[in-house]
């Protein structure tokens, strides 16, 4: 497959993506306590404060020892497999927004674990700070799979997605969709 060229719209969704980890993708808690569920979030806090301070070895640090690791974002050629691209594809996002302006909002989580996997979805409202000052606020789907190291949970694959521009979802099947989140929602009011 042809990889194209990360796209630049795409890099203050992308680089907000850590913070939208760290929302409460567990759900409620039982009463009892559930230790992966904290590893993980502890995970989740590193990479948060990781692409937050734009620390590139921090962030990758975060990732699984397998040369499989993937990220992949909304588009076609939005796909990066193994480190190095991984990597490349993080340097780029960091071109796109303030240090310290990410914000986030997920009122939409699931997540799970069995074994040495564990997984999460979240659907989240966005905001950062562009580089010439202007805010931005978007909303932002991602799903991510951990594996259990023997230094830890590690993130394996990490994907993204978003509706850019004026893309709205499709029209006929709106009462099978799940519904918007708030800033998608008032985004199509306007």
């Amino acid at each position: 497959m042809k990889k194209r060229p990360i796209r630049k719209d795409l890099g203050p969704i992308t680089a907000t993506l850590g913070l939208v980890l760290t929302a409460p993708v567990w759900g409620a808690q039982p009463v009892e306590t559930d230790l992966v569920r904290e590893e993980i979030q502890a995970v989740l806090q590193k990479h948060d404060e990781a692409l937050d301070k734009q620390d590139l070895k921090a962030l990758l640090s975060l990732y699984a020892d397998d040369p499989k690791i993937a990220m992949m974002g909304t588009g076609p050629g939005e796909f990066w497999k193994g480190k190095a691209e991984v990597e490349a594809a993080y340097q780029e996002f960091m071109k796109d927004f303030k240090a310290g302006s990410l914000k986030h909002q997920c009122p939409d989580t699931s997540g799970g674990h069995r074994g040495e996997v564990a997984w999460l979805v979240a659907s989240c409202n966005m905001q950062d700070v562009a580089l010439d000052g202007q805010t931005r606020k978007y909303g932002l789907n991602v799903s991510a799979v951990f594996e259990k190291q023997k230094e830890g949970w590690k993130i394996q694959t990490l994907h993204f997605s978003n509706l850019t521009g004026a893309d709205t979802p499709p029209k006929g099947k709106a009462s099978a969709a799940p519904a918007a989140t708030p800033a998608a929602a008032s985004k199509q009011a306007e």
